[in-house]
Formats: C-alpha cells, sequence, structure tokens
C-alpha cells in the first residue's frame, strides 16, 4: 500500500510544473525518436504553465534523476538561472515522492508520499555537497 493514495486506493495524480528556463529542454527530449522516457511526452501547456502530469512514480522518477543528473554533472557550465531551476524541478518532484540518491548523481523515487511536502521543503538529503 507504499504507492496507493490512502483515500481512494488509486496511485495520486500529480502536476509538476516545469520552469520556463527548462521548458525547451522537455519540449526537444519529448520529440526525440524513440523517446528517452514517457514522462516527457505527458507534457503540455496548461495556460501560461508547461506542466507534466502523471500518476506514475516511474515519471517522478525520470523527472527528479533528471534534474540530478544536470546539476551534478552537467553537460556544459550551468548558469545560475539554469542551477536554479533545475533545483525547483527536483524539488517539485521531491515534494510528491520520496527519492533515493543511487550513487554519485541518480536517484529513483521510492514511494508516493501520503501527503505532498508544503512549499519550500527542499531535497537537501539528495545534495551532493555540505555547506558549512
Amino acid at each position: 500500500m507504499d504507492q496507493l493514495s490512502f483515500v481512494t486506493g488509486l496511485a495520486p495524480t500529480v502536476s509538476i510544473c516545469i520552469p520556463p528556463e527548462l521548458e525547451q529542454d522537455a519540449l526537444a527530449l519529448a520529440a526525440e525518436s524513440p523517446p528517452i522516457h514517457p514522462a516527457w511526452a505527458k507534457a503540455h501547456k496548461k495556460g501560461r504553465h508547461f506542466v507534466i502530469t502523471t500518476n506514475e512514480l516511474d515519471d517522478i522518477s525520470e523527472i527528479a534523476d533528471y534534474a540530478r543528473c544536470c546539476i551534478e554533472e552537467p553537460a556544459e557550465p550551468l548558469s545560475k538561472a539554469r542551477r536554479q531551476a533545475l533545483q525547483i524541478l527536483l524539488d517539485r518532484a521531491y515534494r510528491h515522492a520520496e527519492l533515493e540518491p543511487m550513487g554519485h548523481c541518480h536517484c529513483i523515487a521510492s514511494k508516493w508520499r501520503e501527503r505532498p511536502l508544503r512549499t519550500g521543503v527542499m531535497a537537501r538529503s539528495l545534495r551532493g555537497y555540505k555547506r558549512r
């Protein structure tokens, strides 16, 4: 019963808003053939926002893993705005599911949270560095 919603018995449907800085990346990932992961094909415009709506824990894992890999091992130097956008995306995934680190730069969603964390709670446990 870990991955199921207590009230309905079904996995919760969550919407994760993609920061504007990452919208073009998400569109490019969705357009690849064959697709890297089905989560990116679920991205759509909702008003002025770009969101991924899903009820699959695997999709949350993909979103969180993408963000963490881009933060920990960027292909090119990250601008401050892009790093912040990736951290926001990781935090939004962490809000709905418990994320477990896997090695240096990967993570996986292990189970749904019974209630989403309040806004502003950050995925500090996944960060690869410690502040002193």
